[in-house]
This record gives structure tokens, C-alpha cells and sequence, in this order.
């Protein structure tokens, strides 16, 4: 990369137009979209809200020291950002997941592997590039998804990530309407054959998936009960991702999960669905310290993170901030980009007043919840109550949570 395109590269939106420019023709657009496209709403949805979100700052704090870093399950990480998992990063880079895992260990964070990535879980595994989880779609073939479980367990993965909000269904408007196809000049079909898929390249049988059945192998009869299976296969920590209600939140802490991250799929699934950072709060005050929250969805600025912080969550993934930054420069495009985010983080902590993102809570987001709202959610806490998912005693707790975030704040 010249250093003219490199000192072109000062955010997250740079990467961005970059990335659209090297791309396949047709691919950007079908993964990604941009803002206002037809068919990605959600996506255009999750920035809306991040930019309806208005913070108050407060004045005469030492800041002289900004402390970004956190922890996620007890891994510390050098920031409140998480590698959101992807498939085929070969699709983006020539390195593929191996640049992805050691670019964000340079960043000094955590890496979600992907159950459709072009590198298997052993192999990412002996990169030792720092701490990660495994992403887990759940097969309709329980061997297969068992052994997925029980492999990440041996490599050393630190938790499951469960994807819960893909069905097993797609719809091909996007690629119709960019004229798309699948099999084309870069795309998964020129990818080597032993690539696609890797973590089932080996296996044999009707039920393994391929490029063509990956989706249609999805169990689509999925209930809670399925959960409860997958903890009895191991110890390690469970994450529930693509919460989008209050009662699945509570059902999923119910059930054992130890992290929730509230997502709509970056806007890849149903179209029309709220803005990620709109149901944090609600997710955030429902299960407490019971669970930590986190989002993704629409994450382009440091800005951005801190929002989230305030409303709940303990740290945000990122998608397509790391994958514009994969495809533009590789493993150092990836650490870019979490450079980038990170010092957009600390300048925007010290113009609001913390030092510590520990620190930041929902004292630092300007208005807060009306009447109307509260009385909505404490009709749905009400509802979830009579249904037996809440005990009076968590209702009255929720119900406390509620009016006291809704109380003016003064100072």
C-alpha cells in the first residue's frame, strides 16, 4: 500500500470507500450495503440510532490519564471492542482469518472465529494469536454440532458465541438486484475447494454442510431446550448472539448464558428491525449483573462505543470496520482500524469527563426515559410476570431498575 492511500486512511468511513473500490464488483453491495440502501434498513436503522443517542459531559475531571481498557468474561482486553465473527475472510484478503486473528491480538483484544471461516478452528487455534471465542450455528445434525462445541473446548477457545437469529433462510434480492453471482470471479466458488467451509473440510456424509447447503443445514426447530443440550457438552462459558427482546434476554440468563450480544445480524436478516443501541438499555436493565451485554451493529466511530457503554453494554463487536480494514491492508488494516477506533474512544472520554471506560454509565446520556416508555416496558416485565419468566421478586427489582433510570438527573 502507498503512503499517499495510507494517509488517506484516518477513519473507519475511509476504509470504508476503500474497500468498495477493491472489491469484486457486486460484492460490497451484497455484504455490506450503504446507508439507505433498499433491503438494508436494519443496518440503516443501527445508525440512525447510534446518532440519535446525545451525551452530556461533565467538566473539571482529571483526564490527564484515559484508561480504555476492560475485560469480557474475565479476559482483559485492551478496549471495549470484540472481532465480531465472520465467514470466509478469504473472500476480503489473501491472509484471510490468520491476518484477522493476528491483526486484532496486535490490537491488543479478542477474536470470534466463525463457524463458516475458511480457517479451522485448530488451525486459527495455533496461531496462539491471543485470546478467542468460537461462533456456533446450531446443525440439525446435534453430532456435528457437538463436535464443533468440543473441538473449540480442546483448541482453547474461551467461550461459545451461539448465533440464534439466522433461521437457516436467505433472501437472493440482494444479489438479483446487483447482479450477483455466487460462482463469478471472486468470489466462495474460486476460493481453493479445501478453503470453503474449512472447520468441515474432511468430513463425509449427507448431512455435512457445503457452500450450497451450508443455510439449509441450520436447525430451524430451534427452542431452549437446545440450549440446555449444548451446556451439558462442555464447561466453557456460553454467549447468546442476536438478542432482540427483553424476554429472550431474560429466558437466556435463565438458562445459563453468560453474555448477550443484542444484534440484528448487521442488518442481514429482517429488514425492518429496531436499531441494536434502542434495545440495549432495555436488554441492559432486565438482566443486571447477571449476564454482560454486549452490542453490534452500525460501529463506525469511538463515539459510537461510548454510547453503548452508557446505555449497558460492557463492549462492542465490530464487523464491517474490521473487514474494510482486512481487505484494504491486510493484518496491519485490521489493527488500523481498531487504532483508529480506540483513539476516537479516548478523545471522546476526555471531552465527556471519565477517565475509566469502567466508569461510563447512563449518567452521561442526555434525556433518558419518559413516562410513556417506562409504562410500556413495565406492561411487557407485567406480561413476562403472568407468563412465569419473571418471579415477583425479579419484576420488582426490573421495576425499580426502571424508575430510577427514568428519574431527572441533576449536577
Amino acid at each position: 500500500m502507498s503512503l499517499d492511500v495510507h494517509a488517506a486512511l484516518n477513519s473507519v468511513s475511509d476504509y470504508e470507500s476503500a474497500a468498495r473500490k477493491l472489491l469484486p464488483p457486486g460484492l460490497f453491495p451484497v455484504l455490506f450495503g450503504s446507508y439507505g440502501d433498499s433491503g438494508w434498513e436494519a443496518n440503516t436503522h443501527n445508525l440512525d440510532g447510534l446518532r440519535d443517542v446525545e451525551l452530556r459531559p461533565r467538566v473539571m475531571v482529571d483526564v490527564s490519564s484515559i484508561d480504555t481498557t476492560t475485560t469480557v468474561l474475565g479476559t482483559a482486553i485492551s478496549v471495549p471492542i470484540i472481532t465480531a465473527p465472520a465467514g470466509l475472510h478469504l473472500r476480503f484478503h489473501a491472509d484471510g482469518e490468520p491476518a484477522t486473528a493476528r491483526g486484532t491480538a496486535d490490537a491488543g483484544s479478542l477474536m470470534i472465529l466463525s463457524t463458516a471461516a475458511s480457517y479451522s478452528i485448530e488451525e486459527i487455534a495455533a496461531l496462539d494469536a491471543g485470546p478467542r471465542w468460537f461462533q456456533l450455528y446450531c446443525f440439525k445434525d446435534r453430532g456435528l454440532t457437538a463436535d464443533l462445541v468440543r473441538r473449540a473446548e480442546a483448541a482453547g477457545y474461551g467461550a461459545i458465541v451461539v448465533t440464534v437469529d439466522n433461521p437457516g433462510v436467505r433472501s437472493r434480492e440482494r444479489d438479483h438486484r446487483h447482479g450477483f453471482d455466487w460462482h463469478g470471479q471472486g468470489n466462495v466458488a474460486t476460493l481453493p475447494a479445501d478453503r470453503i467451509l474449512r472447520n468441515f473440510h474432511g468430513l463425509e456424509g449427507p448431512t455435512i454442510p457445503t457452500a450450497e447447503s451450508f443455510h439449509a443445514n441450520f436447525e430451524t426447530a430451534l427452542d431452549w431446550s437446545y440450549f440446555d443440550w449444548l451446556q451439558d457438552l462442555t464447561p466453557l462459558p456460553f454467549v447468546i448472539k442476536g438478542v432482540q427482546a427483553v424476554g429472550d434476554a431474560i429466558e437466556a440468563v435463565n438458562r445459563g448464558a453468560r453474555g448477550l450480544v443484542v444484534s440484528n445480524h448487521g442488518g442481514h436478516a429482517l429488514h425492518d428491525t429496531v436499531a441494536t443501541i434502542s434495545t440495549l438499555p432495555d436488554v441492559a436493565d432486565a438482566v443486571g449483573d447477571a449476564a454482560e451485554v454486549y452490542l453490534d451493529g452500525g460501529i463506525r466511530r469511538g463515539i459510537d462505543v461510548l454510547k453503548c457503554l452508557a446505555l449497558g453494554a460492557r463492549a462492542v463487536l465490530i464487523g464491517r470496520a474490521y473487514l474494510w480494514g482486512l481487505t484494504v491492508d491486510g493484518r496491519a488494516g485490521v489493527t488500523d482500524v481498531y487504532d483508529l477506533l480506540r483513539d476516537e474512544l479516548q478523545v471522546a472520554m476526555a471531552y465527556l469527563g471519565v477517565a475509566d471506560v469502567k466508569q461510563v454509565s447512563r449518567s452521561f446520556v442526555a434525556g433518558g426515559r419518559n413516562a410513556t416508555s417506562v409504562a410500556s416496558e413495565l406492561r411487557e416485565f407485567a406480561t413476562l410476570t403472568d407468563q412465569g419468566y419473571l418471579t415477583r421478586e425479579e419484576f420488582d427489582a426490573l421495576k425499580q431498575s426502571l424508575l430510577s433510570a427514568a428519574r431527572p438527573r441533576h449536577g
